[in-house]
């Protein structure tokens, strides 16, 4: 006779409760000479109590990077999703993909799909002088 048993209860198995972001990084849009995106990439401090992501772009990148340009990518937990919701000081509801402006920080909200639970961050961004 084969039987199988779990320790956890069927509801407990599989709930994707992760709305942290835990890496997130800019990356340019410019053009090298062959017309080809640059590859330069950069990433943020998160302080996942205060909500904040701090970009600093070291002085010898000021070239590389124009902020009202910018991809963002982030890491976030398994079935989980991220919101920018304010951009230019104007609420706004659209995904993390596609070009963005962070002169003046953006807002994003990650949410765990199954549960429903959010965590709002304020994004912000400076080239080193």
């Amino acid at each position: 006779m084969l039987g199988a048993s779990s320790c956890a209860k069927p509801d407990e198995d599989f709930v994707h409760d992760n709305a942290n972001i835990s890496a997130i990084y800019i990356c340019t849009t410019q053009k090298d000479a062959t017309g080809k995106e640059k590859s330069d990439k950069f990433s943020g401090v998160i302080d996942q109590d205060a909500g904040t992501i701090q970009f600093t772009i070291p002085k010898a990148n000021r070239k590389d990077i124009d902020l009202t340009a910018v991809k963002l990518r982030a890491n976030v937990g398994l079935d989980a999703y991220v919101k920018v919701t304010k951009e230019l000081g104007k609420d706004v509801d659209r995904t993390l993909y596609g070009i963005h402006d962070i002169t003046e920080g953006i807002d994003l909200t990650v949410t765990a799909k199954m549960t429903g639970r959010t965590k709002d961050y304020h994004l912000t961004a400076k080239i080193e002088k």
